[in-house]
């Protein structure tokens, strides 16, 4: 059973308009160094000073970014920078946006006390595979910051209307806090502490099993910091707030819900030759060179469309490489002999584009391990599918290979399987961004 609960949320004095868009962040791990600097020069409060400082010259045991993060948060709530709501609530959340293909989307869901379950439990599960040093950096930042300032996302079944039923109604007055981000996403955050609308909300979450769709080092770090508290303080109430996860809770049909898919760019691969490869890719699939000239934008989004033309049927790829300026749609052939290819036995997991590429394409045919793809040994990982041939194009790097978004009914197949994809396979569309809305985690207290 899911348990969620509402909470007493961390939030900005600012609640409208640019004076709290310059305080939020996107998700540490979408933030590059250009990105971080600049968000911490924009202000002294943006939550970036919290959820990915900078180190300094003499940093030590004793004074480091992590210990400085929980400073700040400290030093923010005790001069009126952050605030405590009074009453515990749920915090409706809607996200407007623009879509790649033109549509006006709106992504609505509510933000909740989650209760943090191992993944052997089957209430709270994962899509996808996790790496350790994130984790380690999170683990370190939590023990300093005690409070989760970045919510993760989840998702759940609910085949009927009961939960946009119960936005609707939980969104009718004024929104608490209203802004705009870089990223030009609209969010609109209300507070719904009505006992019987929460209860509402709660009955509906409670048979559900839960979905990681983005947070998975997060919870992961979530559970670790469970057992270090456990592990150093014995008798710690078991509804304390260590007990529980910041997240966003969507149904997953909901109408505004969006995936990115997340393209593979390789490079520092010795004694590449395209010749090789295509050949080598024959064996298991078709190839078809495309006469497009990719420097054009005209051409890049005809040959994208080409691969568009697959989604959810074979696994297909749209393959650059550097060498001859060419793009070619990689589609693996029905009568395709996989039983050598290094797939794993899962067919939930084989049905994947992404572990066809990762398992035939990069580890049979390339050479890198399970292990140097885990590293990102020769892998860029880019989401922006112009980005991702320009830097093809120019040299930066030998080969790359767009796919498709993986479609959700395969996420929850995964999911139902008890399976994982390999990382960065899936992308949710906008991310959530922290510092809207946070959530101390007070081991002797209730969130």
């Amino acid at each position: 059973m899911a348990e969620v609960l509402p909470f007493r949320a961390i939030r900005y004095a600012a609640t409208r308009g640019r004076a709290l868009g310059q305080l939020l962040a996107p998700p540490y791990d979408q933030v590059s160094q250009e990105q971080r600097d600049e968000l911490l020069r924009r202000s002294p409060h943006n939550i970036i000073h919290v959820t990915l400082g900078e180190d300094r010259a003499g940093d030590g045991a004793e004074e480091n970014r992590y210990t400085r993060a929980g400073g700040y948060l400290r030093q923010w709530l005790a001069e009126g920078v952050l605030r405590r709501d009074v009453v515990s609530a749920f915090y409706p959340l809607e996200e407007s946006f623009w879509s790649p293909d033109g549509r006006d989307l709106r992504r609505r869901g509510f933000l909740a006390a989650l209760r943090l379950h191992e993944f052997s439990e089957g209430v709270v599960v994962p899509h996808e595979k996790t790496l350790v040093g994130p984790k380690a950096d999170r683990l370190e930042n939590m023990r300093h910051v005690r409070a989760n300032i970045s919510p993760l996302f989840g998702l759940y079944r609910d085949d009927g209307a009961e939960t946009r039923n119960l936005l609707d109604e939980a969104t009718q007055g004024d929104a608490a806090a209203e802004t705009d981000t870089d990223d030009g996403v609209h969010h609109r955050l209300w507070r719904c502490d009505d006992v019987a609308l929460v209860r509402r909300f709660q009955e509906v979450v409670a048979p559900r099993r839960v979905i990681i769709a983005d947070g998975h080092h997060r919870y992961e770090t979530a559970l670790a910091y469970r057992r270090m508290l456990e592990a150093e303080t014995p008798g710690l109430p078991s509804d304390g707030g260590h007990h529980y996860v910041l997240m966003l809770l969507c149904p997953m049909n909901d109408p505004g819900l969006f995936m990115f898919a997340t393209h593979r760019l390789l490079h520092g691969l010795p004694d590449f030759s395209v010749a090789r490869l295509v050949a080598s890719l024959e064996r298991w699939f078709r190839v078809e060179e495309l006469d497009e000239d990719l420097r054009r934008a005209a051409g890049r989004a005809w040959a994208i469309s080409k691969l568009a033309e697959h989604g959810g049927k074979s696994s297909t790829f749209l393959m650059m490489t550097a060498e001859d300026r060419r793009a070619r749609v990689v589609t693996l052939r029905d009568e395709a002999d996989l039983g050598g290819a290094g797939l794993p036995p899962s067919t939930a997991l084989r049905m994947l584009d992404v572990t066809v590429l990762h398992s035939v394409v990069l580890q049979q045919i390339l050479g890198l391990s399970p292990e140097a793809q885990e590293k990102q040994e020769n892998i860029t990982y880019v989401r922006d599918a112009a980005e991702a041939v320009n830097r093809v194009l120019s040299g930066e790097h030998q080969v790359g290979f767009l796919l498709n978004p993986t479609p959700m009914w395969q996420v929850e197949a995964l999911s139902d399987a008890g399976e994982t994809m390999p990382q960065k396979s899936t992308l949710f569309y906008p991310r959530i961004w922290s510092g809207l809305a946070m959530m101390e985690v007070v081991p002797t207290e209730r969130p």
